[in-house]
C-alpha cells in the first residue's frame, strides 16, 4: 500500500472518530518515525530461531495512564541477560488495539509518552537479543468498538466473544475493511523498525464460521451456502489464506529475512498454510486450558512439518495475565526440558507490568531454567527425533480444538510404555514407520485405503481399533487383509461398555478375569485364518430403566463367538475404542492390552528400560550420535483443574537399552560428560544410568 492509498484508507474507515480520550487513528502521532518515509536501514540478518525466548505479553487498557513510566532500557536488557534470554517477542499492538510506538495508521496508547517498541529493539539488539514483534489480529477491542460492522457474528447474530456486560475481547473479522487496517499497520512496522520477526496472534474462527454482513455477501457471491457448515468452513479457510497471504506480502519486502508466525492455526492438518510460516510455535500453557497432554501430542506432530519449532510455556501459575502468579521451578524446568527432549526450542511467556519494569523474581525463575537449557544446547542443536511408531490423529483441520480426545489416549499410553512415536495426519509419509496405529474412528475412503494398502505391501504393520478400517457407510471393513466380518455396533449401549476375556496368547501381565471396556465397541467375527486373541462376553441383559442390576453395568454371563482382539498377519484389530477409553479412564488393563499387541508386531523396540511409567523417554539424533532424554517430573492433580509439578523425584540405577546397528564408540551423560560403562548384546547398547534428577541426557556416540 503506497502512502496515498494508506491515507485514503485511514480516512475511509474512520477509526479515529471514536473514544474522545484517545488520539485519532487517522492523525497518528507527531513524534517518532514517519511511515510515509522509508528509513534507510540495512536489512535484518537472516531469521533465526533461538533456544531461549520470552514471549512478553503487554495487553494494557487505554484507561491506564502511566504506561512505560518506569521503563529503563539498560535495566530491561540487564534483567534479560541475567536470565540467559536471547530472544524476546515484544509488543507492537495488543488486544486492546493499542500500539506501543508512534503510529500514523493505528492508535498509540494514550498513556505512553515515547516509542517503547523502538527503545526495546535498540537496547536488545545491542545486547544480541532478537526482537520478533507481536501483533494481534482478530482481537482488537478498539477497532471492534469503533466498527460494529467489523465484528465476527455467530449464527444468532451475536458477537463472538465477551458480552456487553462482560470483561473480555470481541473477535473482529478479517473479511472486512479491518484487514486493510491490519495490513497497513504491519507494513508500517516492517518499514520503520529493524524487527527480527513478526508474531501474529489470534487468527482463527470459531466452528460456526462468521455471519457478519461481509461474510454473508461473500459466500453468496462464491455460491457457498451459509446455512451449511461445510460452506462456512470452506469460506473461513479462504479468508484465512487470503489474510496470511496479504500480511506476508506486506512485511516481506521490508524485512525479507524476518521470521513470520501466525498463532491460532497450529493444529493437526495445518500443512496447507505452512508456505506462510518460517517456524511453528506451540502455545501450550499447562496451567491454562491446554494441560500437559496438549504439548505431548502436538510436539510429535509439529516436529515433522519441516520447520524449526518452539514450545511455548509461561511463568504463570494458571494462564495469561496472571500477574501475581509464579510457576514452580520444577514445573518450568520440566516444561522446557521436554521441549528439548521433543527436538524443539523454548519460549516462556510473561506479561510486563504497565509501568514497564520486568519483575526480577520472574526472571530469576526463568534464568535458573534457561542456564540449564544453555548447557544442554550442544546436544540439542539440529537434533531430530528418532521414532518407529506413528499414529494417525483423529483431529483434522476442521476440528476447533488442536488435540482430539482419542489423540490424548494414544499419546498417554505410548509415552507411558516408553515407545518412540509421532503424531500423523493424512498427508504424512507412512513409509518410515515400522508400525502405524489407526485409533478408534478412521473410516477408509479410497485415498486412505490406497495409502494403508501400499504401506502393508511394503512390509508395514498395523493396529486398528473400533470403527477404524470401516468403509464410509459403516457396512464392512475396507481392507480384505483384515479377515474380519463386521456385524454392527455393540448392543450393550445401556451398559456403556463391553466385557472381554483376554486369551493366553495376549495375556501377559493381565489378570485372568473378564474385564470391562468402559466404552461400547463393535461386534465382529473372525474369518478362517484370523486368530482371536480376546473374545467378548455378553451380560445377562443390557441396562435400562426396565431391567438393571447393581450400581453400574449388569454382570457378565456367557462368552460369545465374537472377537474383541483379532490378528491376521501384520494387522491387529481391537473391537472397542481402547484409546479414547484410556483417555477417559486410564485403566491399566487397556494399556497392557495395547502393549501386548505392539509386542506381537514390534519385536525389537527402539528402547528397553525398567524405568517407571511416570518417566518420559525420548530419542533424538545428531550427526554420529543419538541422545536419549530421560525426564521424571510426576504431576499431581492437587486442585480440580490443574496438574501440579512441585518436586523432583529422583530415579536411581535406571536400566536403559538403545537399539543400535553397531557397537557405540562411547556412552556418556550430558551435559556432565561423565562416561558410562556399557554392554552391547542382541543389537542393544545397554547401560545403567546412575541417577535421573529431573532431566538426564545419555549420549550414544557412533
Amino acid at each position: 500500500m503506497n502512502s496515498l492509498s494508506r491515507r485514503s484508507f485511514v480516512k475511509s474507515v474512520g477509526l479515529g472518530a471514536g473514544l474522545a480520550s484517545l488520539p485519532s487513528l487517522a492523525s497518528g502521532s507527531e513524534t517518532g518515525a514517519n511511515p510515509d518515509v522509508p528509513l534507510l536501514r540495512s536489512p535484518s540478518s537472516k531469521g533465526e530461531l533461538r533456544f531461549r525466548q520470552v514471549h512478553l505479553d503487554f495487553h494494557t487498557s487505554p484507561l491506564i495512564t502511566d504506561v512505560g513510566a518506569d521503563f529503563d532500557a539498560d535495566e530491561f536488557v540487564h534483567v534479560l541477560k541475567e536470565a540467559s534470554v536471547n530472544s524476546i517477542n515484544i509488543f507492537a499492538k495488543c488486544h486492546h488495539g493499542m500500539a506501543y510506538y508512534p503510529t500514523k495508521v493505528g492508535v498509540m496508547h494514550p498513556g505512553l509518552k515515547f516509542d517503547l517498541l523502538g527503545k526495546m529493539i535498540e537496547a536488545c539488539h545491542k545486547a544480541d537479543i532478537l526482537t520478533p514483534v507481536y501483533y494481534t489480529i482478530m482481537w482488537d477491542q478498539y477497532a471492534a468498538m469503533q466498527h460494529s460492522d467489523w465484528r465476527v457474528l455467530d449464527e444468532n447474530g451475536r458477537d463472538d466473544g465477551a458480552g456487553p456486560l462482560e470483561a473480555g475481547w470481541v473477535r473482529v473479522c478479517p473479511n472486512t475493511p479491518y484487514l486493510d487496517y491490519v495490513v497497513a499497520q504491519s507494513e508500517e512496522i516492517a518499514r520503520n523498525y529493524e524487527v527480527d520477526g513478526f508474531w501474529f496472534d489470534i487468527l482463527e474462527y470459531s466452528p460456526f464460521g462468521c455471519f457478519c454482513p461481509s461474510c454473508m455477501r461473500d459466500r453468496e457471491k462464491l455460491g457457498l451456502d451459509s446455512s451449511k457448515q461445510e460452506g462456512r468452513i470452506k469460506h473461513s479457510e479462504m479468508v484465512l489464506d487470503r489474510t496470511l497471504d496479504r500480511l506476508s506480502s506486506a512485511v516481506k519486502p521490508y524485512r525479507p529475512h524476518a521470521t513470520i508466525f501466525f498463532n491460532g492455526q497450529v493444529r493437526v492438518g495445518m500443512r496447507p498454510l505452512l508456505k506462510y510460516y518460517t517456524q511453528v510455535e506451540i502455545e501450550s500453557l499447562p496451567g491454562g486450558g491446554w494441560g500437559y497432554g496438549h504439548f505431548a501430542v502436538m510436539s510429535r506432530y509439529v516436529r515433522n512439518l519441516g520447520l524449526d519449532y518452539l514450545g511455548m510455556d509461561a511463568r504463570f501459575q494458571r494462564s495469561w495475565g496472571d500477574f501475581g502468579g509464579l510457576r514452580n521451578q520444577a514445573a518450568l524446568d520440566y516444561e522446557c526440558f521436554r521441549m528439548l527432549a521433543q527436538a524443539g526450542k523454548c519460549s516462556v511467556g510473561d506479561q510486563m507490568h504497565p509501568r514497564g519494569r520486568l519483575v526480577k523474581p520472574v526472571y530469576e525463575l526463568i534464568g535458573r531454567t534457561y542456564r540449564s537449557v544453555a548447557e544442554k544446547e550442544p546436544w540439542c542443536t539440529g537434533a531430530k527425533a528418532v521414532t518407529e511408531i506413528g499414529f494417525l490423529s483423529t483431529a483434522n483441520f476442521h476440528v476447533p480444538v488442536a488435540v482430539a480426545h482419542t489423540d490424548h489416549g494414544v499419546t498417554n499410553m505410548l509415552a507411558e510404555l516408553h515407545h518412540q512415536f509421532d503424531t500423523l495426519d493424512r498427508d504424512s509419509d507412512f513409509a518410515g514407520y515400522k508400525l502405524i496405529i489407526l485409533p478408534d474412528s478412521h473410516r477408509f475412503d479410497e485415498e486412505l485405503e490406497r495409502k494403508v494398502s501400499a504401506y502393508l505391501q511394503s512390509g508395514g504393520k498395523l493396529i486398528l481399533s473400533h470403527e477404524s478400517g470401516l468403509d464410509p457407510e459403516d457396512k464392512t471393513f475396507a481392507l480384505p487383509e483384515l479377515g474380519l466380518e463386521y456385524v454392527g455396533p455393540s448392543p450393550t449401549q445401556g451398559n456403556k461398555g463391553d466385557y472381554i476375556e483376554v486369551l493366553p496368547d495376549l495375556s501377559d501381565g493381565i489378570p485372568p478375569m473378564v474385564h470391562f471396556t468402559y466404552a461400547c465397541g463393535a461386534i465382529v467375527k473372525a474369518a478362517p485364518g484370523t486368530a482371536t486373541l480376546a473374545r467378548l462376553w455378553k451380560p445377562y441383559f443390557d441396562r435400562n430403566y426396565l431391567h438393571f442390576s447393581s450400581h453400574r453395568q449388569t454382570a457378565y454371563d456367557q462368552p460369545t463367538e465374537y472377537a474383541a482382539v483379532a490378528q491376521k498377519g501384520p494387522i491387529i484389530y481391537i473391537s472397542f475404542p481402547v484409546f479414547s477409553s484410556y483417555a477417559e479412564n486410564s485403566y491399566l488393563v487397556q494399556k497392557l492390552l495395547v502393549r501386548n499387541c505392539i509386542g506381537r508386531l514390534l519385536l525389537d523396540p527402539l528402547i528397553k528400560t525398567d524405568a517407571p511409567s511416570t518417566a518420559e523417554i525420548s530419542v533424538t539424533e545428531q550427526k554420529e550420535q543419538r541422545i536419549v532424554h530421560l525426564l521424571h517430573y510426576p504431576a499431581q492433580r492437587r486442585c480440580p483443574d490443574l496438574d501440579i509439578v512441585e518436586d523432583v523425584i529422583p530415579l536411581s540405577n535406571v536400566r536403559l537399552g538403545l537399539r543400535m546397528e553397531k557397537v557405540p564408540r562411547k556412552v556418556y551423560l550430558a551435559p556432565q560428560r561423565q562416561s558410562l560403562k556399557f554392554e552391547y548384546a542382541g543389537g542393544y547398547a545397554e547401560v545403567v544410568v546412575p541417577s535421573v534428577r529431573g532431566h538426564q541426557m545419555v549420549v550414544f556416540e557412533t
